[in-house]
């Protein structure tokens, strides 16, 4: 019975060769890739909210700020119905308390341009959903942290989880002081 060895052989790029074990000089092609796409996607989503931005009438837009019934709407889906479903769902799937909290600030985050993104794409009011866009954006700097003091008491009574709400609050009362000493100065 004969044995042959087979020969191993290491790349041409390796740098140091013994035997099997051979050493490659590090390769920066993911770090390449990654600045390509996330500049790439930047100047596409720059594009594509530039293409949304010229479809909303000053008219209709205004008139949505002027008989606000379906930013009233908006803001009570927002706030109202998807924070308690997240909750629910929570509660009904008895996820960890780690998890829970992460799916109820998920619950509560404004939609923000993927919502406008959607609407655009289905050919929706552009002007309600830009308006609601913004309003909840602004509304979310005190209902998200009213939200979670709200929805997250469950899962941080004990001292495993604690969300600072006095530097949420801190840091709201700052905003609201800059934008109010903006507009008397």
């Amino acid at each position: 019975m004969k044995t042959s060895a087979v020969e191993m052989s290491c790349d041409s790029l390796a740098t140091v060769c013994s035997g099997a074990n051979c050493l490659i000089p590090p390769n920066n092609f993911n770090a390449v890739l990654s600045l390509v796409m996330s500049t790439v996607l930047t100047v596409m989503l720059a594009l594509v909210m530039f293409a949304m931005g010229c479809t909303v009438e000053a008219s209709k837009l205004w008139s949505h700020i002027k008989k606000p019934w379906g930013i009233v709407i908006g803001f009570l889906c927002q706030f109202g119905i998807m924070p308690f479903t997240a909750f629910a769902l929570s509660l009904a799937f008895g996820v960890l308390p780690v998890q829970a909290i992460v799916i109820i600030v998920m619950g509560c985050c404004p939609g923000g341009s993927s919502s406008n993104i959607i609407c655009y794409w289905l050919d929706g009011d552009m002007d309600l959903s830009i308006s609601m866009t913004a309003c909840s954006s602004i509304l979310a700097l005190g209902m998200m942290p009213l939200c979670l003091f709200i929805y997250t008491s469950v899962w941080t009574t004990s001292d495993s989880i604690k969300i600072p709400f006095d530097s949420i609050g801190k840091l709201t009362d700052l905003l609201s002081l800059c934008l109010h000493r903006r507009n008397y100065c």
